[in-house]
């Protein structure tokens, strides 16, 4: 992604050294006509910028129908804060936004970055285009920023935190628990026909051997009722971000962190994966892996299902958006499974805790102490509560333990018809950050009880691995990005290219060493060491 933008990067430059720093965020004589407080008379004027919402029933130009905004207004009010919103067509956005920000003149109060890379924020918080925010935390919050971040989450600040320490956007934050304590982390893994094995009496495989039998005995009983032997696996072996991967003790992908080691490793370096590309080499011969489909669109994938021939495939263990495809049958996810001895097999699992989009302060913004109160509200319990679930009574009700569970009132369409949603449709990521305290209750009441206990048995599994390895690393400075960028050029294509080849018989696993020495020679261990420190810098933020 970086290359493709270096032009627009190099010229953004350019244009932002003709911008002369401002000093409005530290002007301290408060004679601004915007100037105020949450207790002045005079409402204090915010001017931001942000991408419209993109859905159709439910507009941000309508919310004043919405009991959920009315609520946000109360707020918003309480504050003095009168926001003047600047929406931009979603598809639009990523040009105007480039362009704005690369004038550096006449910029809003608070934006949404949300489409520029950290390398390029980086350079506009280096020109003083955007300004660091850890001061005016300091000086202006009434400390819900400081709770959120380093209390209710404490992982918030190590990914956004730049390499010379500083802050410079605020972001979405989203968090799953289980009985309000318990972090509730979800599966990515191994799917089976539950309905296939019912029909025709096989248990559930617990080993990878087992697994194998059981596709081949889908094929050879005519599981589907087709006449044909069709029944196939649906599987990616061009990473190793598929759960069988996994099964031997891999990463799930080039370099993976280890969070409870806290290591970086490579799967091609760990002693399962010989013995995964062998076992993936027996599923591509006995015909059950369905090459055709290696790195297919979702569209081919759906025309598959739909077909009633997938036997197994990588899902998330509380989605149901197969059986809905098919309209019949039910997918069995699978606890790891061991396939070599001597290796436990990990897991895969998404983390409880998110942190994405940016949103900045600019160095025009004529308060900051007001953008400052902006966020204290956004980043409050009772926003939060708004944005997530919504009103108590329309949107959501409380379970007999107190959990909080959705009212189904049906399409979004209908929502926007009763006028009952929350605010997340309405005006999340526009100007708006989402705050999320989500609860795993609600998601296992929405699924079958087999499912409902797989995740419940995958909240304590270990060891595991992580399906998004970056939002364990600290932003790297320019020098680690430059060289990561570098090598992640030539050694992704020969990876993947390598992969696909050994799992499909193309390649020997006798030439192992050479395949490793090309590996070393594009830089693996290189990039092993840098996401290391990426990875140690992380775990440093307290």
């Amino acid at each position: 992604m970086i290359p493709t933008k270096r032009k627009w990067i190099a010229m953004t430059a350019a244009a932002l050294l003709t911008v002369l720093p401002l000093a409005a965020c530290n002007d301290k004589d408060g004679k601004s006509g915007e100037a105020g407080s949450a207790n002045g008379s005079e409402p204090v004027k915010l001017r931001m910028l942000g991408p419209s919402g993109s859905n159709k029933y439910i507009r941000f130009e309508d919310r004043e129908k919405y009991p959920v905004w009315k609520e946000v207004q109360k707020m918003l009010d309480e504050a003095n804060l009168q926001p003047e919103y600047e929406l931009v067509p979603n598809e639009q956005y990523n040009v105007v936004i480039k362009t704005r920000m690369a004038s550096g003149s006449k910029l809003p109060d608070i934006v949404n970055v949300s489409a520029l890379d950290n390398t390029t924020l980086l350079n506009l918080a280096k020109q003083g285009v955007i300004v660091d925010l850890n001061g005016l935390i300091d000086k202006y919050s009434n400390g819900n920023i400081k709770n959120m971040y380093t209390k209710l989450f404490p992982f918030a600040k190590k990914t956004t935190t730049s390499p010379d320490g500083k802050m410079y956007w605020f972001s979405n934050l989203h968090i799953k628990t289980y009985k309000e304590k318990e972090l509730a982390p979800v599966a990515l893994t191994m799917t089976l026909r539950k309905d296939w094995l019912d029909k025709l009496n096989l248990k559930v495989p617990t080993t990878a051997k087992e697994y194998m039998d059981t596709l081949k005995a889908f094929r050879e009983r005519d599981a589907n009722g087709n006449g044909q032997a069709d029944e196939v696996l649906v599987y990616d072996p061009s990473n190793f971000s598929g759960a069988i991967a996994q099964w031997f003790g891999l990463g799930t992908d080039i370099t993976a962190v280890d969070v409870e080691s806290k290591k970086v490793v490579s799967p091609w370096y760990q002693p399962g994966v010989k013995d995964y590309f062998a076992f993936i080499q027996q599923l591509v011969k006995a015909g059950i892996l369905d090459t055709s489909l290696i790195g297919a669109k979702g569209e081919q994938i759906l025309q598959k299902v739909t077909e009633n021939k997938v036997a197994s495939s990588h899902e998330y263990n509380l989605g149901m958006l197969r059986e809905q495809q098919m309209k019949s049958g039910e997918y069995l996810p699978l606890m790891p499974l061991k396939a070599v001895d001597g290796i436990t097999p990990a897991a895969q699992l998404e983390p409880p805790h998110l942190v994405w989009q940016k949103y900045a302060i600019t160095k025009d913004a004529k308060n900051p102490e007001a953008a400052i109160r902006f966020f204290d509200m956004i980043y409050s319990e009772k926003y939060a509560d708004l944005l997530y679930w919504g009103i108590e009574g329309d949107t959501y009700k409380r379970d007999t333990d107190g959990s909080k569970m959705y009212i189904n009132i049906g399409s979004d369409e209908e929502k926007a018809k009763a006028g009952k949603v929350n605010g997340s449709p309405l005006f999340g990521d526009t100007v708006f950050p989402r705050v999320q305290f989500a609860n795993l209750e609600f998601e296992l009441k929405q699924i079958p009880a087999y499912k409902a206990e797989h995740e419940l048995k995958m909240l304590k599994y270990k060891p595991y691995f992580v399906n998004m390895n970056q939002n364990y690393l600290a932003i790297p400075d320019d020098k680690q990005l430059e060289e990561k960028t570098k090598i992640l050029t030539n050694l992704t294509t020969y990876s993947t290219e390598l992969a696909t080849k050994l799992a499909l018989g193309q390649k020997s696993l006798d030439q192992w060493d050479t395949y490793m020495a090309e590996l070393k020679k594009l830089g693996l261990d290189r990039l092993i060491e840098i996401d290391q420190q990426l990875h140690d810098r992380y775990n440093s933020f307290n």
